[in-house]
């Protein structure tokens, strides 16, 4: 690295406070990697991350997964004005993310979690896996990272350094985050996020996904069951994981629009809250089932959370006529 791109020499990541939506006290206190370092990336700017989640309304099951629910970069933009570009790793990730970050846009990017401390316990100098990082600054002479991933803000160093920066046979996807216009003020905030909230009300699923994730589920139960407890954790995390993190999400953004007069919407928040318990029960009771080889009555246990996903949209749908 030459000394004419060493152009961020960053202090220590400060002490930092996660967003409420990361609190431990909630039913899914992580949700996506993409969705929770948006969460925190709007929260260290001192923007409302609440007002974006009304796209977590069109999250359906994709026959074998559900959606992977990421905020669409149009919301982005007119709610906060921030801008999100591909960045064209051309160079090699380390000098264009030092570019990046001396000019005050984070680079979003695909990383190994191998090399993250923030994962200890689980990937952290352990097993590859993929997730998505928000480097903030960069010190290639100290070989420090000043990173937003999950619920927090994060240093690594030393090794870790290089192992996220280490040449591959193909560069990795890489995003900035660009401040194209100034956000919203406060008072306008509530009022263009409920009118999102209405588009993606009409952009969601017109079938009950609850109910093909049940039908999905007993087609491949009792094989499922009978493998490890690696892929009952993959399984999870892409199934009740994403559904119950969704609309715990969706419920933090009801409750915020109704507080601030955008429509009577306390009803449909607390079936969403609901619905997000629902999903957590029934992950302890798909644990069970691995533990015990069983897949016994399993897809009928997800009949409350099929009751509590239409109750979601009924009482929505009252709000918002």
């Amino acid at each position: 690295m030459s000394a004419a791109l060493d152009l961020a020499r960053p202090e220590p990541a400060p002490a930092y406070i996660a967003h409420p939506l990361h609190a431990a006290d909630r039913h899914w206190p992580e949700t996506n990697c993409y969705v929770d370092l948006w969460i925190e990336l709007l929260h260290g700017r001192g923007l409302v991350p609440e007002a974006l989640l009304g796209f977590t309304l069109r999250q359906d099951f994709e026959g074998d997964q559900f959606t992977f629910f990421k905020p669409p970069s149009a919301d982005i933009d007119r709610l906060y004005g921030l801008e999100i570009h591909e960045l064209a790793v051309y160079d090699g990730l380390e000098r264009h993310a030092l570019v990046q970050a001396a000019r005050g846009c984070p680079v979003l990017v695909e990383v190994d979690a191998l090399y993250l401390p923030d994962t200890a316990g689980t990937t952290y100098g352990r097993s590859h896996a993929k997730t998505t990082i928000g480097i903030l600054a960069l010190d290639p002479g100290a070989r420090t990272l000043d990173y937003l991933h999950n619920a927090g803000r994060f240093t690594l160093s030393g090794a870790d350094y290089e192992g996220i920066f280490a040449p591959a046979a193909l560069p990795p996807y890489a995003e900035f985050v660009k401040a194209g216009a100034p956000p919203l003020p406060d008072a306008e905030l509530p009022g263009a996020a409920l009118d999102l909230l209405r588009r993606h009300r009409a952009r969601a699923p017109a079938r009950n996904p609850i109910l093909a994730f049940q039908a999905a589920l007993s087609r491949s139960a009792d094989a499922l069951v009978e493998r490890s407890l690696g892929v009952f954790h993959a399984y999870a995390f892409n199934t009740t994981r994403q559904l119950g993190a969704n609309f715990e999400l969706l419920g933090s953004h009801l409750r915020w629009l109704d507080g601030h007069g955008a429509a009577d919407l306390a009803a449909a928040a607390e079936a969403a809250g609901t619905l997000a318990q629902e999903a957590k029960t029934f992950q302890f009771q798909l644990a069970r089932a691995f533990h015990r080889r069983s897949a016994q009555n399993l897809g009928a246990r997800l009949d409350n959370a099929a009751a509590q996903y239409d109750a979601v949209f009924t009482t929505l749908d009252r709000a918002l006529a």
